[in-house]
């Protein structure tokens, strides 16, 4: 048998593969980044849709603090009217409709947004005239059950879009 020398055979040095290139991504990243994508859509879409919720929540509990501090409830009742008409028209499929709702079509219009009749039967029924009263008409605890009244309804709004 003859040695073999090596030192004779052409051989070439070993030859690495060309680095991959970053650009186009492999499937599964196109794939991650389409999740990603939903999911901040998805995240966007529900903060936007509970900024007026938020917004109204925060507006009430700063009158509920007013009426705390002793201001003037009736002033306070106009406050609350307005935010939670807002509110409502913000919500409602026609804010014309709910713009021009005045007195008992008012309170029952709220009343049909969930299960109670706390609108036009209890003791938010005042939510009509009260806004309206003179200084001096209305009373801070009559003023307080209404406003508190308002934050329940604003919240039941947001329960009852989740079913």
């Amino acid at each position: 048998m003859n040695p073999i020398d090596f030192s004779q055979i052409p051989l070439r040095d070993i030859h690495m593969p060309e680095a991959v290139p970053w650009w186009p991504p492999a499937p599964g990243w196109w794939l991650l980044a389409a999740v990603l994508l939903a999911g901040v859509a998805v995240a966007v879409v529900r903060y936007r849709r509970l900024y007026r919720e938020r917004a109204a929540v925060r507006a009430l509990r700063g009158v509920l603090q007013t009426l705390e501090r002793g201001a003037e409830p009736s002033r306070c009742l106009q406050q609350v009217s307005m935010i939670v008409r807002r509110f409502a028209m913000s919500v409602g499929a026609k804010a014309d409709a709910v713009a021009g709702l005045t007195g008992e079509r008012w309170l029952s219009y709220l009343d049909s947004r969930w299960e109670r009749d706390a609108f036009s039967k209890g003791s938010g029924r005042s939510l009509a005239a009260a806004p309206y009263a003179p200084p001096g008409r209305v009373r801070a605890d009559e003023a307080n059950a209404i406003a508190r009244l308002c934050l329940e309804w604003v919240d039941a709004q947001r329960r009852r879009r989740e079913r």
